[in-house]
């Protein structure tokens, strides 16, 4: 099979597309964690080692808490998502709801409004409610498989 090869232009805008996917992703961390009011140490800890994973650079707490303080004053995040989810691939919708989740699960306790805000955050991205039972159902059975 022949591969093509990919011009500049083709590659930054791929390179550019994937820094676009990590910011959604992290918005979407820090609006979770951010969801019932305060930024818990653990879930810093866990926003720190999911952007890690996907983006290969490291962000500090107080990375994260500016962020989160940017993020507040801009406002409308659910708006900007849903105005961004018709150029986001399922794959990084996934990813969104993925890492949102368990933000939702790292400090041990799910408040009321961070499981709202992650139905929202699955209704901007227009994931269909069935979609996010399954992405989550895939998830519990993966951390089920990490702790035994």
């Amino acid at each position: 099979m022949h591969n093509r090869q990919r011009n500049p232009k083709e590659a930054a805008v791929d390179v550019e597309t994937e820094k676009s996917d990590q910011n959604w992703i992290l918005r979407a961390l820090v609006a979770m964690a951010g969801a019932d009011g305060r930024l818990d140490s653990r879930e810093v800890s866990l926003i720190q080692q999911i952007y890690q994973d996907l983006s290969g650079e490291s962000l500090t707490a107080s990375d994260i808490a500016e962020a989160a303080e940017s993020y507040a004053q801009r406002g409308n995040f659910l708006g900007d998502l849903s105005a961004a989810a018709g150029g986001l691939d399922m794959g990084t919708k996934e990813e969104i709801i993925r890492a949102a989740y368990l933000v939702l699960l790292a400090d041990d306790q799910i408040a009321g409004e961070e499981r709202k805000k992650l139905q929202d955050i699955a209704a901007a991205l227009k994931v269909p409610e069935i979609h996010v039972s399954a992405i989550l159902e895939d998830l519990a059975v993966w951390m089920a498989t990490i702790k035994s």
